[in-house]
Formats: C-alpha cells, sequence, structure tokens
C-alpha cells in the first residue's frame, strides 16, 4: 500500500503557498482582500467584529493580534452573545464578518443544514450588534436552502449580493454573501431566526399572471418527486374546478376538452382551441384570455345547474303533496351563496387587471415626468445663457482638451487608453491628405523589398515557402527564448525540480488577472522590474543562446545558395549573349543600325537590359485627385495611387484584358 497523505497538504494551493511567503496566518485574509477590494467595506469601519477567525478549526483559540480583542466561544449560544456585548457596550460594529463552517461528516444533507444554521446564528449576532448601514459578509452553502436564506436577508438589508473571492476553494458548493446597507428594523419576528420556521419547506404557488412570465431565466431546480416529464396535459373541467387558476396555468402543457358543450359553446373561440394546445408559449394577454373564458364557462355551468336544479326541484314538488318549508331557505342560501362565490372570482380578475394597468400608467408617468424635468432644465440654462435655443451642450461628457467624439478608429482610441499623447495631438492638429511611408518605420520590410530583387522568382518562391512553414510551427506552438529553453531542460529532465518551480510561481511579483486600467507605459515598467529572478544559470542561457543562433542561420544559409544559383545562371547567360553579340557583329551583310537593334534585343532576352527605375507611391485620401504636387522629400518618379489601390489594381486588369484581346473588368 502506498503512504497515506495527510488531508492538509492534499489542500495547499496557491494561496496557501503565497500566504506562508507574505506572512499571513491562513489564506482566508486574501478572501477578505478580495472581497474588500470588489465592496469597499472596510475603508470607513471604525469597529469590527469577525466570527469564527480562527485559522482552519473555528472553536481554538488563536495568537493574539494588536488592538484586538479575542473570545473563545460558540456564536449558536447565548453566552457569546453576553460576551460580546460585555465587551462592545454600547458600541454598534460597521462589519461584521462570518468565514465559519462546522464539522463535516458522511451525511450531505445534515452538513448542509448545520451550515444553513451557523448562518443564520451569525445573522442573528449581526443584527444585534450592527451599526444602521452596516455590512454584514458571511459565508453560504448552496443546497435547498439557499433560497429561504437570501429571502431572510433581503428583510434586514437594502442588497444581498452573492460572490465568490478567487482565493476561496474551487468548490462550487459555497459562496458569499456581502450585504451592505443594514435597516435596523425597531422589532424583529423571532421566527427570522427559527430553523424549523425558516427551512420550512413550503410549495409556492403562482397568484398573478406577471409571475407566469418572469423576467429572467428560471433556475434550474430538477423535476419533483415521482414527476420526469415536463409535458402535462389536462381537462376542461379540471382547468374549471382549479382553486388557484394562475397556478394551474404554470404547471399545464395543453388543455382538452371532455365536455362538447364547452366546446361548442360562444365563448370558445378559435383562438381559444389555438392557445390551449400549447399553454407555454402563451404571452400575458393570452393567458389573461384564458382566465376571462374560464370565468364565462363556469357562469355557463353554473346557470345550467341551476336550471336543472330547478326542474327537479318542480318534479319533486309535484310528486309530493306536502312540501317542506324548511328546506326552501337552505336552497336560497346556497344559491345565493354560489353567486357570491363568482362574483368574488370576477372582483379578483378585475382588480389584478386594474393593477396591471396601473403599473402601466405609473410608467408612462414616470418616464413623462423625467423628460419635462429634461426640458425644464434645458429652458432654464437658455434663460441663464449658458445654451442656445436647440442646441444644448450639456449632455456632453468630454471635460478633456480634446474631444473623443473625433476619435473614429480603434487603434487611436486604445494606443490614447494606454497613455499614448502622441496620438491626442495628432488629432488636434489634423491629418493630411498625403501620407508618406517612413524610412525607418519597418526594416523588415526594406530587407524584403531588397531581398525580392536579388532573387529570381523560383528562389524567391522557396524562400517564402521556408518563412510560411516556420510561421506556421510558431503559430502551433509558441518558440521560446534561450531562458523558457533552459527552463524547459529542467522540466522535462527532472520532476522534482519540476514540482518546484510549479510551486515557486506564485508569489507576490505575480501579474494579477484583473485588468488595469493604467497607461501602457506604467505596465511594461511593471513587467520590467516587478518579477522574480529566473532560476536558471547563465551558461545554460549561453548554450541554448549558441543553440538558437545556429538555428537562425539555417535560412540564411538558403538565401546565399539561391543568391550563387542565380549569379551562375546571370554568368551563363552573359557568355551565351557574348557569343552571340560576337557573331552579329561579325556579320558582313547587315548595316550598323540593323547590328544595333540585333544586338538591343540580345541582350534585353538575356535580362541584361537597362534597369527599372524605382517608383515611390503616394497616398492621398478621397477628392484629391491625381494632379497632385511632388511632396517635399520624395525624388524621381512618384505615383498617386488611393488607401486601397482598387483603381489601380482595375486599371492593370483592364490592360492585360486589352492586351489578350477580350473586355476589360468594369
Amino acid at each position: 500500500m502506498g503512504k497515506k497523505l495527510k488531508v492538509g497538504k492534499t489542500r495547499k494551493d496557491k494561496f496557501y503557498h503565497l500566504a506562508k511567503e507574505t506572512g499571513y496566518r491562513s489564506r482566508s485574509s486574501f478572501k477578505l482582500i478580495q472581497l474588500n477590494r470588489k465592496f469597499q467595506f472596510l475603508q470607513k469601519a471604525r469597529a469590527v467584529v469577525d466570527l469564527c477567525a480562527a485559522p482552519g478549526v473555528d472553536l481554538v483559540p488563536i495568537k493574539p493580534i494588536p488592538n484586538v480583542v479575542t473570545l473563545q466561544e460558540d456564536i449558536t449560544t447565548d453566552k457569546c452573545r453576553q460576551a460580546l456585548r460585555k465587551e462592545l457596550q454600547t458600541w454598534k460594529v460597521d462589519v461584521v464578518l462570518n468565514d465559519g463552517a462546522p464539522n463535516v461528516g458522511a451525511n450531505w444533507q445534515h452538513d448542509a443544514f448545520s451550515q444553513a444554521h451557523l448562518t443564520l446564528m451569525a445573522l442573528k449576532l449581526a443584527c444585534d450588534f450592527l451599526n444602521k448601514g452596516g455590512t454584514f459578509v458571511t459565508k453560504v452553502f448552496r443546497s435547498k436552502d439557499y433560497q429561504p436564506l437570501l429571502w431572510i436577508f433581503q428583510h434586514f438589508f437594502k442588497k444581498v449580493q452573492a460572490t465568490k473571492p478567487q482565493a476561496s476553494r474551487t468548490s462550487p458548493l459555497f459562496c458569499f454573501f456581502c450585504s451592505p446597507g443594514f435597516l435596523a428594523p425597531d422589532k424583529i419576528d423571532s421566527k427570522f431566526f427559527d430553523p424549523k420556521h425558516a427551512f420550512k419547506e413550503v410549495d409556492e404557488q403562482a397568484k398573478t399572471v406577471k409571475e407566469l412570465i418572469p423576467v429572467k431565466n428560471p433556475k434550474a431546480e430538477g423535476y419533483t418527486d415521482g414527476d420526469l416529464t415536463l409535458y402535462h396535459s389536462f381537462t376542461v373541467t379540471a382547468f374549471l374546478k382549479a382553486d388557484n387558476p394562475v397556478d394551474f396555468l404554470s404547471k399545464a402543457s395543453e388543455i382538452t376538452f371532455d365536455n362538447p358543450d364547452l366546446e361548442s359553446h360562444s365563448a370558445t373561440s378559435t383562438e381559444i382551441k389555438e392557445c390551449i394546445r400549447d399553454i407555454k408559449v402563451l404571452g400575458r394577454k393570452e393567458l389573461r384570455l384564458l382566465l376571462s373564458w374560464r370565468s364565462k364557462l363556469r357562469r355557463f355551468l353554473t346557470k345550467k345547474l341551476r336550471q336543472a336544479a330547478k326542474k327537479l326541484g318542480q318534479a319533486i314538488s309535484s310528486d309530493e303533496d306536502e312540501s317542506d318549508p324548511e328546506e326552501e331557505p337552505d336552497k336560497k342560501k346556497e344559491e345565493d351563496k354560489g353567486d357570491a362565490e363568482d362574483d368574488n372570482e370576477e372582483e379578483e380578475l378585475e382588480k389584478k387587471l386594474a393593477e396591471l394597468k396601473a403599473e402601466e400608467v405609473a410608467d408612462l408617468k414616470r418616464k413623462k415626468r423625467k423628460l419635462l424635468k429634461e426640458r425644464r432644465k434645458q429652458r432654464e440654462r437658455v434663460e441663464l445663457k449658458m445654451d442656445l435655443p436647440g442646441v444644448s451642450i450639456a449632455d456632453t461628457n468630454d471635460t478633456c482638451l480634446f474631444s473623443l467624439a473625433t476619435i473614429k478608429k480603434k487603434k487611436v482610441l486604445s494606443d490614447i487608453s494606454k497613455g499614448d499623447m502622441q496620438a491626442a495631438e495628432s488629432l488636434a492638429d489634423g491629418e493630411d491628405d498625403i501620407h508618406l511611408s517612413e524610412d525607418d518605420e519597418d526594416d523588415d520590410e526594406a530587407d524584403k523589398m531588397s531581398l525580392a530583387s536579388d532573387l529570381d522568382d523560383d528562389d524567391l518562391d522557396e524562400v517564402e515557402q521556408r518563412q510560411e512553414e516556420l510561421e506556421k510551427k510558431a503559430q502551433k506552438k509558441k518558440i521560446l527564448d534561450a531562458e523558457g529553453l533552459a527552463l524547459g531542460c529542467q522540466i522535462a529532465t527532472s520532476k522534482k525540480r519540476a514540482r518546484d518551480l510549479m510551486d515557486g510561481s506564485f508569489h507576490r511579483f505575480a501579474n494579477s488577472e484583473e485588468v488595469w486600467e493604467v497607461p501602457e507605459w506604467f505596465l511594461d515598467d511593471e513587467r520590467k522590474h516587478r518579477k522574480k529572478p529566473v532560476p536558471v544559470t547563465r551558461e545554460m542561457v549561453e548554450e541554448f543562446k549558441q543553440k538558437w543562433k545556429e538555428i537562425d542561420a539555417r535560412p540564411i544559409k538558403r538565401v546565399a545558395e539561391a543568391k550563387a544559383r542565380k549569379k551562375r545562371r546571370m554568368l551563363k547567360k552573359m557568355e551565351q549573349a557574348k557569343k552571340k553579340a560576337e557573331a552579329v557583329v561579325n556579320t558582313v551583310d547587315s548595316s550598323e543600325r540593323e547590328k544595333m537593334a540585333q544586338l538591343k534585343s540580345i541582350y534585353k532576352k538575356a535580362g541584361l537590359g537597362k534597369e527599372k527605375r524605382e517608383v515611390t507611391y503616394v497616398v492621398t485620401k478621397k477628392g484629391g485627385g491625381k494632379n497632385v504636387r511632388r511632396p517635399p522629400g520624395v525624388k524621381g518618379v512618384f505615383k498617386v495611387v488611393d488607401g486601397r489601390m482598387k483603381k489601380d489594381m482595375r486599371g492593370m486588369q483592364r490592360k492585360d484584358q486589352r492586351a489578350k484581346g477580350g473586355r476589360g473588368v468594369k
């Protein structure tokens, strides 16, 4: 059998090592730092209560801390509350923290309930000692008691936000509630802190049509016990007998007819028949239509039952000689009771419709008030001569020396956000119509052009193909520098060294994963100086540098061979052209003019003619035209082209087509 490791050893991760390196007592320090960086609740706090503050185990004493009073108590008991009240006296704290967890065992449900109960007791202590407007931060277990806890928290705080700091363990079962703005109610019902009442399972039913159409996607809560389907079909009779029709529609997928009288009723229109085929896709308007249809059918059935009851009563009275006068008041009471129930349902529906209409009217009034307020501010600015009539500068947010509205390119905007002020100055100065490429802007391009002039087409294609292969390899696997290769050699040759390097990569100089809104020069300076020395020797780095030089020399050798081949071909052509020229000169029958023409043709075919003149391309903007003066600093022949060279390419294609005898490109 292998040796069994301790549990603590397997739970050590980068934040554990980082806490040991920086001198913190536990990884929870980074949780608190990250939570405070996000919610900013410790900056203005004068007094803080940290529940379950012992690292790892909560019910143990901790080492003393300067200006901190430590208590060893159980937060679920009244003794802890009394000890806190004795220390604080009349003080109220600004922040209460809770990172406690119970001792877990093999029963998951019991552990989940224990964690929820511990969170509830921590909330009870926070309500006793928190100042109005204070903040409560606590650990929460994601179980079936999560939603009841969230509902209770929302009754005591203005805002409840669930978050998970990066330093927390990777388990998705735990998260943190950050609840700022404690309401400090005068009276608190004790049922809020009773686990039997707080975590009681209650089936929630939909009460309004608005609840059937949620704004956000519902959370996945699984299937109900014994029901593994999502499609439920019910009859019209069940829909009419339902106590809560809104909740009935939330569970139904289809409603079928089981009574031909109801199907042929005048209220059962074609639209109703289409709506009840698939209820899940209906909106609020269609759902209200179904509720109205239900009330009409109930009134129809009520009248039908009354008529049947009257006929039955007349038949019974004709058979009996004497009628019982005491039964007639009971029948009238039952009829009156049925009418009252129908009237109550209609009143409830009308009340709900009135509430929805009132919400829409209130929303329109709110928008109208906002519009009138903006217009009033505009009139005041015009009266104070701060604006012109019809022109407003109050909404502009550009308070800088230059206007961001003039930035139309993403590259310029990114340069300015990184702290490049040359781009900002170019916005103020404006742009010229003509742009020339700088000589020292791209040395690699100049090298490529000179290489293309020295090589033939075949050799140039071979070199370019080789370069593309290297680029593809670089894209598949990133090419490392000498230090990276040295580190890779250590990782590949020693497992212990690889493990030590991975553990040592988590340190205080490591870059943060958050994006900093700072200039680019600041980030470059941080990357240059704020880093830990690489644990490799100088000899290993020099060795890999030498190997890298040998690898870099290989494509240069191929270029030299290609140049040599081209030179040999040129010399061969020169020899052949020289022999042909001597034969032409020694000819007696031809005149001097004919000899000169033949010599020019021979040297032209050999590629030894007049060198082509270098053409400088000048890019102009739209509207500049081709009649442009010689730009300053340009010597020799220059050609005016547009930015994309689309027109020039089409002109060259038309010229080629004419030479071939075909039509040009439109």
